[in-house]
This record gives structure tokens, C-alpha cells and sequence, in this order.
């Protein structure tokens, strides 16, 4: 990261990573001749101030790769006034239910901490797919629901970089009780087998290549026929939760 708390991946693509209380979480900015696209706007508005600077005149839109709190709280901190904002169409209803709930139950347990939140919800739905053309550049937008059901990725031709969200993640992805396992696993192996794929950017974990989607669908397909699994490496309190949590999910109709 540099000093503004910005990184670089090419020209016109920059990502931003903050820490939150159990583990770090990424949105990005790609930057076309015409229009700028924050994808994810993370936890906080205060989380977006970095990218203010590189915007410059170009439109903004912004896009939500699902509607956990994590990833749209950060909103109100762009000029958004006029910026679509856009979303899966099940991420459009989560803004009447959940998110307003999770919103209050953090106020409720850190009272004055999380004030400056203000929920905005996504002005425009996909269902399957969709693209945004900025100038130089394009952004498709593919559902690929798992991890949550509104979940979408975002794929840059151009530059061969995929937006995966939380539908990949090192060391592995929260699996919630009502997970399509199975769509999922088959959706992410159909991108691990594109050649186009060079990078691979996830809301969590390392940045790499289409070895972050084989590695998810290592997992996921282990978690998918109950078979042991033990992941690598030193987990984080947060991660040894989330594996136990993982693995009681075998046996589930997926």
C-alpha cells in the first residue's frame, strides 16, 4: 500500500484493503477514458476517501458484489448523488431487511461508533448478467451466487482480472447454511478454466491468478461430499471458527 492507502495493480486499476476487527477487507477502482467504477464501497465512508482524488471528472458508478455490510457501508463517503449504483437484484431487497438490521444491531452494540453510515441502496438490478462500458475499458457483470445469493463477480477483458468478491477467498469462503455449494463450485471452476483469467482479486486474501479459483473448489468441493478437509497454514481465530462452521455444512441439499 502507499501513503494515500491505495495500490496500483495496472494502469487505470487500483485496489484499496482495510483491517477490520477479525480479518482485512478489498474494494477496487477501475478507471476508463469516460467513467470511474468503485467496486464495493467496504465498511466505512471514511474507507473510500483515498479514491477521491483519482476520480477526477469521469462519471462514477458503483457496484456492489453482494450486499454483506462489509462491502456497501462505505458509500456515502463518494459523490454518489447522481452515480448509479448497481447490484443483484436479490441485493436490492437485502437493503430492506438485513442490512438495515445488521446496521442497527452494531449502533446498538457500539453506540456512536458507526453514525456516519448511510445506507445506500443499489438504484439498478442484474439478474444474470450485465456490462459497463468505461471508455478504454469494460466491466461485465456475472451473477454467481453461493456464498450469498446475490453474489456477483466482475471481469475486465481487457486486462484479463476478475472481481470475485466473496465467491472466492484465501485461506477459504464463509459457507452459509442456505449456500448453492454445488452452482457455486461449478460456476467458479467454468472461470478457473478460462484462459482469459490472468488475476484474480477477491474482497478477502491474497491476490493471485486462476490458482485462487482452484483452490476455493478444492475446498468447497471437499466441504460439498463431507470428506476431512484441514486447511494449511496458521489460521486466524475468525478462520478456525468459520472452518468448524464450513464443515457442518456436509450433508446439506445443495
Amino acid at each position: 500500500m502507499d501513503e494515500v492507502g491505495v495500490e496500483q495493480l495496472e494502469p487505470g486499476i487500483w485496489v484499496r484493503q482495510v483491517a477490520l476487527e477479525d480479518y482485512a477487507v478489498r474494494g477496487a477502482l477501475l478507471l476508463g477514458d469516460e467513467r470511474a467504477v468503485v467496486w464495493d464501497t467496504l465498511s466505512r465512508p471514511g474507507d473510500m476517501r483515498p479514491f477521491l482524488p483519482l476520480l477526477a471528472d469521469r462519471h462514477l458508478v458503483v457496484v456492489y458484489s453482494h450486499a454483506d455490510w462489509d462491502h456497501v457501508w462505505g458509500t456515502a463517503g463518494l459523490p454518489y448523488g447522481q452515480a448509479p449504483i448497481i447490484a443483484h437484484e436479490r441485493a436490492r431487497a437485502r437493503f430492506t431487511s438485513d442490512v438495515p438490521a445488521a446496521l442497527a444491531e452494531k449502533q446498538a452494540a457500539e453506540p456512536g461508533v458507526w453514525d456516519d453510515v448511510v445506507l445506500v441502496p443499489p438504484t439498478e438490478g442484474i439478474e444474470r448478467r450485465g456490462v459497463i462500458e468505461l471508455g478504454g475499458l469494460s466491466l461485465e457483470l456475472h451473477a454467481l451466487p453461493g456464498h450469498t445469493l446475490d453474489c456477483i463477480v466482475g471481469f475486465v477483458p481487457e486486462r484479463g482480472l476478475l472481481l470475485a468478491g466473496d465467491t472466492v477467498e484465501t485461506p477459504f469462503p464463509v459457507v452459509p447454511a442456505d449456500s448453492l455449494l454445488a452452482g457455486w463450485i461449478s460456476e467458479l471452476e467454468r472461470w478457473a478454466s478460462d484462459d482469459r483469467v490472468r488475476t484474480v482479486v477477491p474482497a478477502h486474501g491474497r491476490i493471485g491468478g486462476r490458482e485462487v479459483l482452484v483452490d476455493t473448489v478444492a475446498y468447497l468441493g471437499a466441504i460439498l461430499r463431507g470428506q476431512p478437509i484441514e486447511p494449511q497454514g496458521v489460521l486466524t481465530p475468525f478462520y478456525r471458527q468459520t472452518h468448524l462452521a464450513n464443515i457442518r455444512w456436509a450433508g446439506r441439499p445443495s
